[in-house]
């Protein structure tokens, strides 16, 4: 399996920092998060009694609370970390 690249992991880090993503864990207050090593990609569905495969998503990174494993994700555009065509 492939992991994030240390550049991948520094540009998510900068862009969390960048919005002051920096509060502690809202479940535990713990203040040490681990960033995920992969993005998470959630399918939209606009009927919920049928699967769309494919279509509209909504790609994220996560972080993990170092103590109770809280998991918290983050969309990826809104971090700016979309490339224009995606």
């Amino acid at each position: 399996m492939n992991q994030l690249t240390q550049e991948q992991k520094q540009k998510i880090i900068k862009a969390l920092d960048s919005k002051n993503v920096k509060g502690p864990c809202p479940r535990c207050g713990n203040n040490n998060f681990i960033l995920a090593d992969g993005y998470f990609n959630h399918s939209m569905q606009v009927d919920l009694t049928n699967v769309a495969i494919g279509g509209p998503s909504i790609p994220t990174i996560a972080t993990v609370c170092s103590n109770c494993g809280f998991i918290s994700e983050h969309a990826l555009g809104v971090l700016g970390l979309l490339n224009s065509k995606a």
